[in-house]
């Protein structure tokens, strides 16, 4: 271990606060638009490591008319502790009556999306279209804080173009409002996922700010980019988010780290059983409906579980619990076979049969 990461070790072990609440360890679970639902939440906290958890995004408005998707999205149980919920909108007074029915309704914590890049947030004026407006930013971040009595944070990006990284101002006017933290993904909304995270920028963020904990986030993948983020930037802590479902375990081998144990790593039944109970945790939320869902799931998990392509690629058209349970009996017999570690997510793929790829 280099004295860098020892140094980064000696920070992780300084216990966080956010808006009161002290949290286990510095290293959480990155929003992740269409991912981080309660079934996946659920699994990664039982590997153990996982310091906070944070919903997939959800539009304001649609929790004030408490339609049936935005209900799924925030819903959560007492083995999902601690959360925050992310709500974005590009109307102030749709995030305002958002964050109010999220403390009338029992939630511990609120978390702001502005660092959206996909077209159809933007287009309405959200996530990391609100960088754009640095004054009309933190009019708005302010009026929620004053609405709430929940801690609130905010996640963006380093701003919408090269030309414009708005992330250290609003950081630091933020801080001043009373924001408990603000997680900086490293990229621009001009970006998108492409190129290299900037942790200079994530740094002047940072640099930017006295106390408020700054959360680094972006090309995360292994412990090793996890302590070399906190290291180079200086953040406080780090939001994963890919990297977890590339290797479910990064938060446990974080903690092995941290804790001076010899690093985990799980056995094939192990590996059989994540998969088998995050399909049947989300089939008690979502029903049979969870057969479309879990299938870009499987494109993340095969070269890590150790399934080969074609059960993999037979995951990605499962069409009942029954075949997926059959599947995962013939994943336990023929484990291993698989000759390509490269995770077919991170493989460009022709469309075919899986419509939600």
């Amino acid at each position: 271990m280099t004295k860098p990461h020892q140094e980064a070790i000696q920070q992780q072990q300084q216990q966080l606060a956010i808006g009161g609440r002290t949290l286990s360890s510095r290293f959480f679970l990155a929003p992740l638009a269409g991912y981080t639902h309660l079934a996946f939440r659920i699994v990664m906290r039982r590997q153990g490591g996982l310091g906070l958890c944070t919903t997939d995004l959800v539009q304001a408005q649609t929790l004030v008319s408490e339609t049936r998707k935005s209900l799924e999205l925030v819903e959560t149980c007492p083995e999902d502790n601690p959360l925050a919920v992310q709500i974005f909108s590009g109307v102030v007074s749709q995030l305002v009556a958002g964050a109010k029915w999220l403390e009338d309704h029992g939630y511990s914590a609120i978390d702001i999306n502005m660092g959206c890049p996909m077209a159809k947030i933007n287009g309405c004026g959200g996530g990391a279209r609100l960088m754009c407006d640095t004054a009309g930013a933190t009019e708005m971040v302010g009026r929620v804080i004053d609405a709430v009595k929940l801690p609130v944070t905010v996640k963006m990006r380093l701003g919408w173009d090269r030309d414009h990284t708005t992330a250290p101002e609003l950081a630091a006017a933020f801080e001043n409002l009373g924001v408990a933290a603000v997680t900086v993904h490293g990229r621009t909304r001009q970006q998108g996922f492409k190129g290299s995270v900037d942790r200079a920028g994530i740094k002047a963020t940072v640099e930017a700010v006295k106390s408020m904990p700054i959360i680094g986030n972006g090309d995360v993948l292994t412990p090793e980019d996890a302590f070399s983020m906190m290291q180079e930037t200086g953040c406080a802590g780090v939001a994963i988010g890919r990297g977890a479902m590339l290797d479910p375990w990064i938060f446990r081998k974080l903690q092995d780290i941290e804790l001076g144990r010899e690093l985990f790593e799980p056995s094939r039944d192990e590996q059989i059983e994540f998969l088998s109970s995050h399909f049947h945790i989300m089939r008690e939320q979502h029903g049979d409906f969870s057969c479309l869902m879990f299938r870009k799931f499987a494109a993340w998990y095969g070269a890590r579980l150790g399934i080969p392509e074609d059960l993999e690629s037979r995951l990605r058209q499962f069409e009942s619990a029954a075949e997926f349970d059959a599947i995962v009996e013939e994943i336990r017999k023929r484990h291993g076979e698989r000759e390509s570690s490269v995770p077919t997510a991170l493989v460009r793929v022709p469309n075919g049969p899986v419509e939600r790829w």
